[in-house]
């Protein structure tokens, strides 16, 4: 269908803010408008035949989807300010102040190899696209059964769910650079139905739900019938585990390089620009003329493409010189059969891939989660039986999860949930913690210990006394730049000396050791003993001064 919306290409971040994965709107109608139609690649213009895309409207009804009409120009953007399409009236009383949000926008995409497969074959290319669809559709409808807005006084509110709201997709096939990228923009309007009436989205409810979100959105399209059908049947193997296409996924990083080049050009044409003309906005024709001198500056051997079949044209001679070749038989799709898949082993890799990354989650965490295990387990199915395997691995993963709060009024995108496993390790921790404030002793430093002092502020360095002496407890606290690393290196001197037993290490630290695995519990977990040491056990030494000294917390529960 053509209706004069031509897409858009990369962010306005005058107007977004991106919180946890999610990207939060907050500008007015009119940039938005100008966001979708002349923030694009000319690249996508030719592939599109002229910029005849256009943004999809989908009315969301609980967990049913109808698509409707799409949108031009104008009418998205009415959409975005709030006012109903089909009858042009607004959605309720309508904020117009700078932090109003009109629309969520997440991404629905895939590796770039499933990009590069559709470049390079037709029958891919529509598969693809299909399957793309079809997770957009699986999204929203997880998200209209999910989504909340708050209704009451101000501190007396309380969540209900959201009865009717809208969406609109905004596809693309290419990348800010112009490389195949097939990628779907999809913006959840912030003025929802519920209650009797319009009122606004709970958007840290949505925000909280990006795993279930972007893990919907990967299966949707790895587990799909007719997308992998179509790449079995052109010779092509899916890796199960990273979702790449065996085949194509060594010329991935050659495609990337150029398109960061070719992106960096564009960036250093618009940075001069907004130098010499502060205050102004580029147009679309300045922001195509730099996309076709930062192709050019790119490939100075190229010509640049001029019509979607050049652009496609180019795609399979850059693809050719990097040497790829494509299979000339039939690959045999081996799929796994759900029947067959161990459910309980499921729920436990689950579990501890969630107790690895963190020690709390809530149900979508969990969802996200099943979702990947199930997309790596190779399963190839239609949709409806891929979510009632999910939704029953979900449930089983949150019932087998421990409750934080004794309380069932929970709002569903708290993370109130955690393991049996990571309870044990806190319990650990503790207990250990409060075993090593009761060891009782003064200190005694090594040889030496005066030289390495004097390093420090009188304050640091007593810190660093009371840590590497064999005394209770000790924490340490201060903020960024306070100096707790300069007192750690100093401790860490002192402990190697003989005589000096082993020092805790502070907050900081012990985080930095979490990501990195060191405790053999994975970073949620280290954030977890990183939390447990800050414990009112013992004493509690500030470091730092003036302004940058925090104050000794003493009150049970703190952490």
């Amino acid at each position: 269908m053509t209706c004069g919306f031509d897409g858009y290409r990369r962010l306005l971040t005058e107007v977004f803010g991106v919180h946890g994965g999610v990207k939060f709107y907050t500008g007015s109608a009119a940039n938005s408008r100008q966001y979708v139609e002349a923030d694009r690649s000319a690249a996508d213009d030719y592939y599109l035949g002229g910029g005849s895309g256009c943004a999809m409207r989908y009315l969301v009804h609980r967990n049913v989807v109808d698509e409707a009409t799409a949108m031009d120009g104008e009418t998205y953007e009415r959409w975005v300010a709030g006012y109903a399409v089909d009858t042009g009236k607004a959605k309720g009383r309508l904020r117009t102040d700078k932090h109003a949000v009109k629309f969520l926008e997440v991404a629905v995409n895939g590796p770039k190899s499933w990009s590069l497969a559709a470049a390079v074959h037709p029958e891919i290319s529509a598969a693809y696209d299909t399957a793309q669809q079809r997770a957009v559709e699986q999204v929203l409808a997880w998200v209209g059964e999910h989504a909340t807005t708050r209704v009451g006084p101000r501190g007396r509110q309380v969540q209900v769910p959201v009865e009717r709201m809208e969406a609109a997709a905004i596809r693309h096939f290419t990348s800010r650079a112009g490389d195949p990228h097939r990628h779907i923009h999809l913006q959840l309007n912030t003025r929802v139905w519920a209650a009797d009436r319009w009122r606004g989205l709970h958007t840290v409810g949505v925000r909280e739900s990006i795993e279930a979100i972007n893990g919907i959105g990967q299966a949707a399209v790895q587990t799909d019938p007719g997308f992998r059908t179509a790449l079995a049947e052109l010779g092509y193997h899916l890796d199960a585990e990273s979702g790449e296409i065996v085949e194509l996924a060594p010329y991935v990083g050659a495609f990337s390089s150029r398109s960061k080049q070719i992106e960096r050009n564009m960036d250093r044409y618009e940075a001069s620009w907004r130098e010499e003309h502060p205050g102004e906005v580029p147009g679309p024709g300045l922001r195509r003329a730099w996309d076709r001198r930062a192709w050019a500056d790119a490939r100075p051997d190229k010509v640049v493409p001029s019509s979607g079949a050049d652009l496609e044209q180019h795609w399979r001679d850059e693809l050719a010189e990097l040497g790829f070749r494509p299979p000339r038989r039939p690959a045999k799709l081996r799929a796994a059969r759900v029947g067959r898949l161990d459910r309980e082993r499921l729920v436990a890799d689950a579990l501890n891939r969630l107790g690895a990354r963190r020690s709390a989650w809530n149900a979508a965490d969990a969802r996200g989660e099943v979702e990947q295990l199930i997309a790596a387990a190779d399963v190839v199915v239609d949709a409806a039986v891929r979510q009632e395997l999910a939704e029953d691995l979900a449930a089983r993963v949150v019932a087998e999860s421990v409750p934080l709060l004794g309380r069932d009024d929970v709002p569903e995108h708290v993370r109130a949930l955690t393991s049996p496993q990571v309870v044990a390790v806190e319990r650990d921790l503790v207990d250990r913690l409060v075993s090593r404030a009761a060891v009782g002793g003064t200190v005694a430093l090594p040889r030496g210990a005066r030289s390495w002092l004097a390093r420090l502020d009188p304050e640091q360095a007593a810190a660093a006394a009371q840590m590497a002496g064999p005394g209770a407890l000790v924490v340490v606290e201060g903020a960024a730049g306070a100096g707790k690393t300069a007192t750690l290196a100093v401790t860490n001197a002192l402990v190697r000396a003989p005589r000096a037993p082993h020092a805790r290490r502070d907050a900081d630290q012990e985080s930095r050791a979490g990501r990195h695995g060191r405790d053999g519990c994975g970073s949620g977990l280290g954030r977890l003993a990183a939390a447990s040491a800050r414990l009112p056990l013992g004493r509690q030494w500030p470091v730092g001064s003036g302004r940058d000294r925090p104050r000794p917390r003493s009150a049970p529960g703190s952490w």
